[in-house]
């Protein structure tokens, strides 16, 4: 059989030249200078969304470095609840504390972790499809097709929910195979892999075939073929792998979407 190809090169990594800390940060920051506090949700928890959102849509690129004086400014917050945020960052993986206390990096992509995630996930769901074809799951897979299974009219373009329901799908396999554990790991899977995964879906091309690949897979798993099913979804997460691969820095900062004037300081 022949080898799969990597994302990458070994140990390549994705990052920005190193931007100079007193450069302001605001023209990363889709929320500067908004007010936090919204109901349901301590200053904190808020400023850790807004942040967090950042770097997921590229706002904040990878390798990019700021320090904690700029980010509190463009924010409109105080330093306390700002360290809160960016350490919960750092403590899930998204940044790096440099330079002492005050200067914080955006992790670089390091795409040979995220291809040992995706086989890791390969492995998870080709499992969960093989349990599924078992048990008796139609009304929950019924309703997964409500959302892939419709016509080419009727189908949703905006990247970001497609993507949204993509996770769901996934997941809802997952779950449905009835493995706690095997769930646990996947959710976890999911939450690393994010940041890249929603790359799949800035293209519409890939927005298309994504239905048509869902549509194929549910379709299998009605019937209970299993061998079938699972060589569907092998194909649609490495036609996913195999997207991204193609994607440079460059175009992952290109990939956000366009944002409000940046607020002058």
């Amino acid at each position: 059989m022949k080898p799969r190809a990597r994302l990458t090169t070994p140990r390549a990594r994705l990052a920005t030249p190193r931007a100079r800390l007193t450069t302001a940060p605001h023209a990363y920051l889709a929320h500067a200078g908004s007010r936090a506090g919204e109901k349901g949700g301590t200053l904190a928890e808020d400023v850790y969304r807004r942040l967090k959102d950042d770097i997921f849509e590229f706002r904040m690129p990878p390798g990019q470095r700021y320090c904690e004086q700029e980010l509190a400014t463009a924010l409109g917050v105080s330093r306390t609840p700002l360290r809160f945020a960016l350490h919960v960052l750092a403590h899930e993986g998204y940044l790096n504390r440099i330079e002492g206390h005050s200067s914080w990096q955006v992790k670089p992509l390091d795409l040979d972790y995220y291809e040992d995630l995706y086989d890791f996930r390969v492995s998870l769901e080709v499992l969960a499809v093989h349990r599924l074809c078992s048990l008796d799951v139609t009304a929950e897979l019924l309703a997964l097709g409500l959302f892939w299974r419709v016509p080419k009219s009727q189908r949703v373009h905006a990247g970001r929910r497609v993507a949204c329901e993509d996770e769901l799908f996934h997941r809802t396999l997952v779950r449905l195979a009835g493995n706690r554990e095997m769930l646990r790991a996947y959710n976890d899977l999911t939450e690393r892999i994010r940041i890249i995964r929603r790359l799949d879906f800035i293209n519409t091309g890939r927005i298309a075939a994504a239905f048509d690949e869902h549509a194929k897979i549910l379709e299998m798993l009605l019937a209970r073929k299993a061998e079938s099913a699972a060589m569907l979804i092998r194909a649609h997460i490495e036609a996913s792998r195999t997207e991204i691969r193609h994607i440079t820095l460059h175009r992952l900062v290109l990939a956000a979407p366009p944002q409000p004037q940046a607020l002058r300081g």
